[in-house]
């Protein structure tokens, strides 16, 4: 975490240096009006701020998620740990056969109140599809529309700030997606 909050305090430095400079050189007669060229040559240079921003680097941190791993190593990945408790009060409400595999309804319905729900496709390329950070322990409803490469079991694994506990259903899917 440190090392995370480091590395966007070196990017933030890296990039407002050049651009705080730039708008004191532009703006460095105070005693004028703005003129055309200063407010062309300042939209320009925030825009490429803007445009130059690291993208890759913010969004770097879920890259371990979703990586192309089994679905044992993706638990590992996002949750921590692959001994996950199966538990009754989580229900995933998927049909048996789906049609097509670019858009199969998943509807997750959980009678604990958790704080983060996960849902992971077995064999997908990148098994993780759905991540979700709830506030003040929710009891959770969600249905949202997903792709599967192929035929696999849904898990759906809830945290319920002690434990992690799962649920899994099988979908059949007539024609791949992925």
């Amino acid at each position: 975490m440190e090392t995370r909050c480091f590395i966007y305090l070196i990017i933030v430095i890296l990039y407002a240096c050049p651009l705080v400079a730039g708008l004191y050189y532009i703006h460095s007669n105070h005693n004028k009006p703005m003129e055309r060229r200063q407010f062309l040559a300042s939209c320009i240079l925030l825009g490429g701020f803007l445009l130059a921003r690291p993208g890759k680097l913010f969004a770097e941190w879920m890259d371990k998620y979703f990586q192309q791993v089994p679905i044992q190593d993706a638990f590992r990945n996002a949750l921590g740990t692959a001994d996950i408790a199966k538990t009754d009060k989580l229900t995933i409400t998927a049909p048996p056969v789906a049609s097509d595999g670019s858009s199969v309804p998943v509807e997750i319905n959980s009678a604990i109140k958790c704080e983060r729900i996960y849902l992971f496709v077995e064999k997908n390329l990148t098994p993780l599809v759905f991540v979700c950070n709830l506030q003040a322990n929710a009891q959770p409803w969600l249905a949202l529309n997903i792709k599967m490469k192929e035929s696999s079991s849904l898990h759906a694994v809830i945290w319920d700030g002690r434990q992690y506990l799962m649920s899994s259903v099988h979908v059949n899917v007539l024609a791949q997606a992925c």
